[in-house]
């Protein structure tokens, strides 16, 4: 998968996500499409949540060939170039989230006078518990996958040192223990095990699983392997396998979803629609353009989006409803702020270029 694929699946993504966001609750929006369903409609955004893994997988396989180029002489040393690696690209995330966060806040509170509640900002600046915008609890998903991964990737990685490999075992071993004995102890003391419960909860497992369902995919090199067995039969034969697969997968999901959050079968389902999207994209070019420019966006698109769906379409439900030209201008006006907001985030730079020229 390469940088503009990984963009080409972002921007698809990111067009599911305001679709699934402006009408998982379709039911209140009537009349929609002419020609669907409020239900269909519904039923169509529900398998839209599937971006969230679409996210995850691409962010999981492109991890991969990160931890790969890290020292691998020793264990610990190779623990902590990862973590070197895997800080700056959390915090580069946070970066964005304070910078929208700081302008939300300087026109809510600032600007239009809006109660403030000073109770509120940590857990909107953290992302634990994001009540400005409902989207951003991805953030804290995103720090809690990158800060695991190490562990994955030092578990499968192979040190040519017996005295590395055995730094290893005891350190995977003292793990297990020490989890197995919290279970135990969970087990028989009820306030511990409430704390294990909110823990597993608070890392969805569902999404975990499709994250390294993308890291194990690059390094078992899953989609070269299939490549080079579908090439025998042709390469429109290898497309249409692609076109098959991705209606099997689509509704597959579509008859799995019993809500608008659903996400227990994505680890499965991903990765299978994540390669027919990419096999159908290659013979497309004008649509992996067109996405690629979509997905460059999409960081930024995801952390306003919901302000304007939540704060702006809110206040126009009156006077409009909120059929397709309602999600294309959704997805026009949050498009609109990425790009000033990526111009605003690179203007430091910019600026300390040019007084070192």
């Amino acid at each position: 998968m390469t940088k503009k694929q990984s963009a080409i699946l972002q921007g698809v993504a990111i067009w599911m996500m305001l679709y699934h966001h402006l009408y998982s609750e379709a039911a209140e929006y009537a009349p929609l499409f002419p020609c669907l369903q409020a239900d269909i409609v519904r039923r169509i955004a529900w398998f839209c949540k599937i971006c969230v893994g679409i996210f995850a997988f691409v962010s999981g396989y492109g991890m991969y060939y990160g931890m790969e180029r890290q020292p691998r002489e020793t264990f610990f040393g190779r623990m902590k170039a990862e973590y070197c690696y895997v800080l700056p690209r959390i915090l580069k995330l946070y970066g964005r989230l304070w910078l929208v966060l700081l302008i939300f806040m300087a026109c809510f509170f600032g600007i239009l006078r809006r109660p403030f509640d000073a109770g509120q900002v940590w857990g909107n600046l953290t992302a634990f518990e994001p009540t400005y915008n409902r989207a951003w609890w991805y953030v804290e998903q995103y720090a809690k996958m990158l800060l695991l991964l190490p562990f994955l990737d030092l578990l499968l990685t192979s040190f040519s040192d017996p005295s590395e490999t055995k730094k290893k075992r005891v350190f995977y071993a003292a793990g297990a223990v020490v989890c197995v004995g919290a279970v135990a102890a969970g087990l028989l003391w009820k306030p511990l095990w409430d704390l294990l419960s909110d823990v597993r909860r608070g890392l969805r497992v569902s999404f975990l699983l499709v994250f390294a369902a993308g890291y194990l995919a690059a390094r078992c090199r899953v989609y070269q392997k299939v490549d080079r067995l579908l090439k025998k039969k042709g390469e429109w034969a290898a497309v249409c396998f692609a076109a098959v697969l991705t209606a099997v997968v689509i509704a597959l999901r579509v008859m799995l979803a019993t809500g608008p959050a659903y996400g227990r079968a994505d680890f499965l389902l991903t990765p299978l629609l994540v390669y027919g999207l990419l096999k159908i994209f290659s013979c497309l070019k004008p649509l992996e353009t067109f996405f690629a420019w979509w997905g460059g966006q999409s960081t930024y698109m995801w952390l306003v989006h919901g302000f304007l769906y939540e704060k702006t379409f809110r206040y126009v439900k009156s006077l409009t409803t909120l059929d397709f030209p309602g999600y294309l201008a959704a997805l026009a006006v949050s498009a609109f702020a990425a790009v000033l907001l990526k111009a605003l985030e690179g203007l430091p730079r910019r600026l300390l270029q040019r007084r070192r020229m």
